[in-house]
């Protein structure tokens, strides 16, 4: 019985291995398509964080992790970025054990990968003679140099092309300054977009924690309010630094709002009892169409006013909508 157990959790960490390998060198190998995949490198981790526990997780990961510095001939940027998801993708299952609310989950997984990225970033720079700031800049303007090169090759107007080569300094400027927002927002959609994912791979498992239990009626914190305002204000100063302040700051807010707009849409979904094939058909146009993006965001926050849902009243104490999609 002991021997057929071994084998069978060998199978498993074999099977994780592969899977995740897969996925972390699809994303780094195919150009366009591959964005998609590393978004959703942490849902194995996750996955076989809650399946197998911490020791043959951390197996996983730094197998996969050996695997794909293999295949692509050692150390570069592109492994970096994905030790991060899958850091994520294991905090997150170690925060779900925890059976912390989602957006503590959430919240300190991305703090986790932040830190940590934040930390190999300086001691890099530190050992490298450039610094932080100089290291990070030179990145930036690598790839918004293979950016306009990708668009000279895809027939972009001449005139286009001169305009972005002309602005080029003043667009790594901003990029620059508003990266930790950039990484925050990046790392909250993609943990977002893998505990929704992990709650359908996952059926079995998720009903023991209380933090896949009625996303769809999960709201944030109303003080974030303030932070908005705050942001606002901060906008309309003469100086530079406060404006980049804020503009980070928007970044974030908004990110988190649309989290709360997108849980007001699956409510009704669900209530109103919506085929799938529609609810895919409408959530790809959201993804497809940026300004729906805004748009869901400005719902969810302004629920804190209008209480799209109704939480907390008489006719939602006793029915509480689990989230299916």
């Amino acid at each position: 019985m002991e021997t057929a157990n071994l084998k069978e959790d060998y199978k498993k960490l074999v099977l994780g291995i592969t899977l995740t390998s897969l996925i972390c060198a699809l994303s780094i190998s195919i150009p366009v398509i591959g964005f998609i995949f590393f978004l959703v490198a942490p849902l194995p981790v996750l996955f076989y964080r809650i399946r197998l526990r911490t020791k043959k997780t951390v197996i996983i990961i730094f197998c996969s992790l050996a695997c794909l510095m293999f295949l692509s001939g050692g150390l570069s940027a592109d492994i970096f970025f994905i030790a991060g998801m899958l850091l994520l993708g294991f905090s997150m299952g170690e925060f779900v054990e925890r059976n912390l609310p989602v957006e503590k989950i959430i919240g300190y997984a991305c703090g986790v990968v932040l830190f940590t990225a934040t930390f190999a970033l300086a001691l890099y720079g530190n050992i490298s003679n450039l610094g932080l700031s100089r290291l990070v800049s030179d990145y930036i303007g690598q790839n918004l140099a293979l950016t306009l090169a990708l668009y000279k090759n895809m027939g972009m107007p001449e005139e286009s092309i001169t305009m972005l080569s002309n602005s080029m300094e003043q667009i790594r400027y901003v990029l620059v300054r508003i990266l930790p927002s950039i990484c925050t927002a990046g790392l909250l959609f993609s943990a977002w977009l893998n505990f929704l994912l992990a709650k359908i791979v996952l059926r079995t498992e998720t009903s023991a924690y209380q933090s896949f239990v009625q996303l769809n009626t999960w709201k944030s914190p109303d003080y974030l309010v303030w932070g908005v305002i705050g942001c606002a204000l901060m906008l309309m100063l003469p100086v530079s630094f406060f404006k980049m302040l804020a503009l980070n700051g928007m970044v974030v807010l908004t990110i988190i709002y649309f989290f709360q707009g997108i849980a007001i849409i699956s409510f009704y979904f669900e209530k109103k009892k919506i085929p799938m094939a529609i609810r895919t058909l409408l959530y790809g146009t959201i993804i497809i169409q940026q300004i729906f993006l805004l748009v869901i965001a400005g719902i969810g926050f302004f629920d804190v006013w209008l209480n799209f849902r109704r939480l907390g009243s008489d006719n939602n104490k006793d029915k509480q909508i689990p989230l299916s999609s």
